[in-house]
């Protein structure tokens, strides 16, 4: 996934906006993740991408020992800011590909919105490595299902324009994504029990925050000016017209597998 490399590093740019305004992840799907893992007490996890320690934190105050890798200068620094309350979290500004294994030493491998930046396969087996025999490994996704409101509606115009279709990995969906890896885990001959949970939910945002949503993801922050500038003023009269506020609705896609 060389060619995404770009991409992939956008998010530290935006490390403070990202903190801000991107969705965390529901309570109910925090607690799956240990009832699931059968996460012991005190247990070991290794999370790829913690990004700013979004889901980081809510495991940190459970009192689990956490090794987080993140890519970005940026966003390693700010969760490691966001962390000092909890010691036995260790921020580590790395790539998970880069990052020499310590093997069979964790309880659970988690990775929240990061894990499609990563060749399956690779992932899959550079987690299994990691994770003790009957350790799990859990993906967790926040999917976008807002294609039926009427605001959705309204702005397809606009990315059909800005964002025309493209034969590369940038026009996939990140549920498409996510299925590559339910596949990875299950052709994988060191994981079993694949489980797959889904929760909806709802967020409204400000109009000024969902602009700053939108300025934290990679591919509306990679086009090209006056591209850029024309599209979300675009976007900023169809807020207007909708009464200044936007709608979202998430479904938490969780993949969780045991180690054999």
């Amino acid at each position: 996934m060389s060619g995404l490399e770009p991409l992939r590093n956008t998010f530290n740019e935006v490390a403070s906006l990202y903190d801000e305004v991107r969705p965390g992840y529901p309570q109910e799907i925090v607690d799956a993740i240990i009832a699931l893992a059968e996460l012991p007490p005190g247990g070991r996890i290794l999370e790829i991408g913690c990004g700013t320690g979004q889901i980081t934190i809510p495991f940190a105050a459970r009192g689990y020992t956490i090794l987080a890798l993140e890519i970005g200068e940026a966003l390693a620094a700010l969760a490691a800011q966001k962390c000092r309350p909890y010691p036995r979290v260790e921020i580590v500004q790395t790539a998970f590909e880069a990052w020499p294994v310590q093997p069979q030493a964790f309880d659970l491998v988690l990775s929240a919105q990061a894990f499609h930046w990563i060749a399956p396969d690779e992932g899959c087996a550079r987690a299994a490595s990691a994770l003790k025999s009957g350790g799990a490994i859990a993906l967790v996704w926040n999917l976008d299902l807002s294609e039926h409101t009427a605001f959705w509606q309204a702005t397809l115009p606009i990315y059909n324009t800005y964002f025309p279709d493209t034969a590369d990995d940038t026009s996939v969906s990140l549920e498409e994504k996510a299925n590559r890896y339910k596949e990875a885990l299950r052709r994988s001959d060191a994981f079993e029990d694949l489980q797959e949970m889904r929760h909806s939910w709802e967020k409204t945002y400000s109009g000024a925050d969902y602009l700053k949503l939108l300025n934290t993801y990679s591919n509306h922050r990679m086009l090209p000016e006056p591209d850029k500038t024309h599209f979300f003023q675009a976007i900023a009269e169809v807020i207007d017209r909708s009464g200044g506020g936007v709608s979202r609705m998430y479904e938490t896609l969780l993949l969780l597998a045991r180690k054999k």
